[in-house]
């Protein structure tokens, strides 16, 4: 990198959000975290399209220029089909396709202008198979890869690394421990680790691209 860039986390949460504004900054890169309740300066609900919009707005005020997105915005949800409610459904297709689709619909003018850069976005094992009680978590998720697909067929030409990343795995956190209890260090992914393999997703010479990465630890 010859010249200070920004890199955009939509949805910054401790665990993966803290290590990938971590490594990016280490590495020389403006970090804007971005969440409804986080830093102040930067919250947005990234739900809204015209909020969303001002906030790309704002970066290219007060940012170096955009290097690319991380999105990670999501809302999990784990409930029986029958008891789940078509505006949960709708909450949750909302926090993580609708967030995408509106912070991609900023950020790719803004890097074809530059010649390019990454959208990276977090997947999960349900974007791949989806068990009981996941039906509205893994149809967004579902939809969130299939958004990622698009993108890259339509703007690969454009120099815009499209990636969708299957986090296989539990990643070791507070909010993971809360969520499911005490689980074997081996079947918890680190996130530290799991920000280099971002960072390396950001770095990949253009003639070798990886579109879709499958993470999962040793243990799993």
């Amino acid at each position: 990198m010859t010249s200070p860039r920004t890199l955009l986390i939509a949805g910054h949460a401790a665990g993966l959000g803290d290590a990938l504004k971590t490594r990016f900054e280490t590495g020389g890169y403006t970090v804007v975290s971005v969440s409804r309740s986080g830093d102040k300066r930067w919250a947005t609900d990234l739900r809204d399209a015209q909020a969303t919009a001002r906030l790309f707005e704002q970066l290219e005020q007060e940012a170096p220029p955009l290097a690319g997105v991380v999105h990670n915005a999501m809302l999990f949800h784990r409930e029986p089909f029958l008891q789940t409610s078509a505006q949960t459904l709708q909450e949750v297709w909302q926090s993580m396709v609708l967030t995408a689709f509106n912070v991609s619909q900023q950020a790719i003018p803004r890097l074809q202008t530059q010649g390019g850069g990454g959208l990276v976005f977090s997947g999960a094992s349900g974007s791949l198979r989806a068990g009981p009680n996941f039906s509205a978590f893994s149809s967004a998720k579902f939809a969130l890869r299939g958004l990622a697909q698009a993108l890259a067929r339509e703007h690969t030409q454009d120099g815009i690394h499209v990636v969708h990343v299957v986090i296989d795995g539990l990643i070791r956190s507070e909010r993971t421990a809360q969520r499911f209890g005490a689980t074997d260090s081996a079947q918890l992914i680190d996130p530290t680790d799991l920000a280099e393999q971002y960072w390396q997703l950001f770095h990949q010479p253009r003639s070798g691209w990886t579109h879709e990465l499958d993470i999962r630890p040793v243990g799993a």
